[in-house]
């Protein structure tokens, strides 16, 4: 089985406008709620492709039981861990008509309280087995310290499951620590993170290979829409996705990480499993929200992906 945990989900309002222009009134066209929250995209590919999965993660408020009702809608079963008195935050996504790309403005968030921290790592160990895979994405909310954060990686390791992490800053620090299965860092990140100046091709190679000799069996790394590089101590691979229109690429990396997690665990070969992951995060930036695909543009995009040994 597949384990997802948000520690910091987001109900995501997608507001769509001709163009953002400074210093004037600036009119919606329209306005939708979607699923944030990075894991949850990641139950959601699961969840559409028949592969059992859980959805676990800390909520709160009107907002967290509008976001699982949202993700029960999709498929995705979820045991959440509710915080009284507090609200899940809320992701604000500009989606311009005019021009490609977003602009994104994100809420905190709550801080959370030390027993819920402990709720849910009894959570954790209730519903993670020996073997399964446990996704951790994004960042960590107030009251999540990075102490705190490896405890929780600490005690996946301990159940005997693989680790597949993706997130930044401290948290991506720590959890190399932990020699996760998999990670997923994008080109700012993996820059934070080794104090690159460089943005050759070659040299992120070598990069990601001592990430490998680490004891990290997979690095994904994403290029955005130049694609991504994927590294294990006996293969690199290059991936070029196909050539498309972007309308929201929020959420495109979460895709591509269920994508790539469905086709892995089904036992899928390095290369198909990454190139489904492209496919299905091209058929997800080619949509208005920031959690809608199509599994059949997917097996279309397929075809276009291209991947090559390095």
């Amino acid at each position: 089985m597949v384990v997802t945990i948000t520690l910091n989900p987001s109900l995501d309002l997608n507001i769509y406008v001709d163009k953002l222009r400074k210093n004037q009134n600036n009119r919606t066209k329209n306005m939708k709620y979607d699923i944030g929250g990075k894991a949850t995209h990641v139950s959601l590919v699961l969840s559409a492709l028949g592969i059992e999965n859980i959805a676990t993660g800390i909520m709160g408020g009107n907002n967290g039981e509008v976001l699982i009702q949202m993700m029960e809608n999709r498929g995705v079963k979820c045991d959440f861990v509710f915080q009284e008195n507090s609200e899940t935050r809320i992701s604000y996504i500009i989606v311009q008509q005019e021009e490609e790309g977003t602009y994104m403005l994100t809420e905190r968030g709550f801080v959370v309280d030390e027993e819920i921290i402990e709720e849910l790592k009894r959570k954790i160990r209730s519903i993670v087995n020996k073997d399964d895979m446990v996704v951790i994405s994004g960042g960590v909310p107030d009251g999540i310290s990075i102490d705190i954060y490896s405890q929780i990686l600490s005690l996946v390791e301990e159940i005997g499951a693989k680790l597949i992490i993706d997130t930044s800053r401290e948290c991506l620090a720590e959890a190399i620590k932990h020699k996760p299965y998999l990670i997923k860092p994008n080109e700012a990140e993996l820059k934070e993170l080794l104090k690159l100046e460089c943005t050759d091709e070659g040299e992120y190679v070598k990069e990601l290979k001592q990430l490998n000799e680490q004891g990290i069996e997979i690095v994904a790394l994403s290029l955005g829409d130049k694609g991504s590089i994927i590294s294990t101590e006996k293969s690199t691979l290059r991936i070029i996705p196909p050539n498309i229109v972007q309308v929201n690429d929020t959420g495109c990396g979460d895709v591509f990480l269920g994508g790539a997690v469905s086709m892995l665990y089904k036992g899928s070969e390095l290369k198909e499993a990454f190139r489904f992951a492209t496919a299905i995060s091209t058929s997800k930036a080619e949509k208005g929200g920031t959690s809608e695909f199509s599994l059949e543009e997917t097996r279309e995009f397929m075809k276009e992906v291209v991947v090559y040994d390095v």
